[in-house]
């Protein structure tokens, strides 16, 4: 069996391309990145966070809708620490269906906050955490779409996509991001034909 592919690129001119402005430094270290397989550097993030298998890109996930592998979004959050060891601090996937992005799986490392000087910690609270900078990011590129949707049951993961643009639906758990201008009765649309798919 193949091992998954992964391809990117990454050196410190990209960690320092979105620092002007942050005297903390923070931007310096902190890098948002999309891969079309984010398993070699999120899978133990994952599996600690959920006890769950890598959700690795491919069709028949488990969901009841396609899932074909081009339809993955997935993004990870890596801090360069002093020594310049790289670790991932985040993960967040997205899958395109019925022309929305659904996203799940976010999960920050426990403990990270914790290890940042006392700068970048303000820094990256003042932005609302390794989570919602991840959302920030990928909101710039997965635009193309009416909505996200989100099915949170986590109170902590529900302050967090509530700050980053999600609004309930009315129905539980399920919450939605809106992009552009749809009308009342397209949203409610796109959320019931979302709300039948279940969780994800």
């Amino acid at each position: 069996m193949n091992s998954p592919r992964c391809s990117f690129s990454l050196d410190r001119r990209e960690m320092t391309s979105s620092s002007a402005g942050d005297p903390s430094g923070l931007m310096r270290h902190l890098l948002v990145l999309r891969v079309a397989n984010a398993e070699f550097f999120a899978a133990k993030l994952f599996h600690d966070a959920f006890a769950q298998p890598f959700p690795v890109p491919r069709e028949n996930c488990g969901l009841p809708i396609p899932t074909p592998p081009e339809a993955w979004r997935q993004f990870v959050a890596l801090y360069r620490w002093p020594d310049d060891r790289i670790e991932t601090v985040g993960f967040c996937n997205w899958i395109r269906y019925n022309g929305v992005y659904l996203e799940g799986g976010l999960c920050v490392r426990p403990g990270f906050y914790r290890s940042l000087p006392r700068a970048q910690f303000s820094a990256c609270s003042a932005r609302g955490g390794v989570a919602q900078i991840m959302m920030d990011a990928a909101a710039r590129e997965l635009d193309d779409c009416p909505a996200w949707f989100g099915y949170c049951g986590d109170r902590k993961s529900y302050l967090v996509c509530l700050r980053a643009g999600y609004v309930p639906t009315g129905h539980k758990y399920l919450i939605a991001k809106w992009f552009g201008d749809s009308s009342g009765a397209e949203r409610q649309a796109l959320i019931d034909s979302i709300a039948a798919i279940g969780p994800f």
